[in-house]
């Protein structure tokens, strides 16, 4: 079963967390409720937690710096309003800890490359328009622990897979998901202060998001632009797979992903 933390002081999360019914059916033990970063700590340190709630009030500012830390593969999960979305959030934080601890491979993975797995998942569905609110994409955004914020300007560049081309139909065996892994080894994670994520979004496209590694500097879109190009000319040299950079586009933010958010 899983093992929640909720750190909050305010008396009303607390009551409502007391009052929520069913965890076992959910596979959870009712959640340890801390009030402060001090308590927070000590009950780590004693207890196997698997996901942890913090309350948004500045006195909690330093937990997340430990987290970041000591815990950085911990599901942070939000602190609602009602019982009923505070259920539903609880639900989706139980879901991803499912994927993180299927035992579905023979191969010895550790937590952070679980992680990783199933936040390159998530930004799949981002980069493809397919997380619904902007609201959706805050709270995921810190349950799958990606250093990224919103606000903060990116590149996005659409790559066109020819319908003329048999690539995928009749060269290529293993179907979109290995294809995109494929396409992230040869653009890599990192490059030129850009954090670099690669999306197949459809048999006919593939998305290429650029975000700065510091959000002083930006990303800049000549410089993404010539990097994409580049790294598509080896793809079609070494994989024969013809790309064409159908365009690339500044965002103002990641919110643009959301479909309330008008990409």
């Amino acid at each position: 079963m899983y093992r929640l933390l909720i750190v909050t002081n305010e008396q009303r999360v607390k009551d409502m967390f007391s009052s929520m019914e069913g965890w076992e059916a959910m596979g959870i033990k009712p959640p340890r409720l801390r009030s402060s970063v001090e308590e927070a700590v000590e009950c780590m340190h004693k207890h196997p937690i698997d996901a942890i709630a913090i309350d948004g009030a500045p006195a909690f500012e330093a937990l997340y710096a430990y987290l970041d830390e000591y815990y950085p593969d911990m599901p942070i999960f939000q602190i609602e309003r009602t019982a009923e979305e505070q259920l539903q959030t609880v639900r989706e934080a139980s879901s991803l800890l499912t994927r993180l601890k299927a035992d579905d491979s023979n191969d010895d993975y550790d937590d952070t490359h679980n992680l990783d797995l199933q936040r390159e998942r998530w930004l799949r569905k981002l980069i493809g328009g397919l997380i619904p609110t902007v609201a959706d994409l805050s709270r995921q955004l810190r349950l799958y622990r990606f250093s990224a914020q919103l606000g903060v300007p990116c590149v996005l560049a659409r790559l066109g897979l020819s319908t003329d081309d048999s690539f995928l139909a009749d060269r290529w065996h293993y179907g979109s998901e290995r294809l995109e892994v494929a396409l992230r080894n040869f653009f890599g994670r990192e490059h030129g202060g850009m954090r670099i994520h690669v999306a197949v979004v459809s048999q006919e496209e593939v998305r290429v998001l650029c975000y700065p590694l510091s959000q002083e500097d930006g990303v800049s879109e000549n410089a993404a632009y010539e990097y994409i190009q580049e790294t598509v000319d080896q793809v079609e040299h070494y994989l024969g797979l013809s790309l064409k950079v159908l365009e690339t586009r500044r965002l103002p933010g990641l919110e643009a992903f959301a479909a309330d958010g008008g990409i």
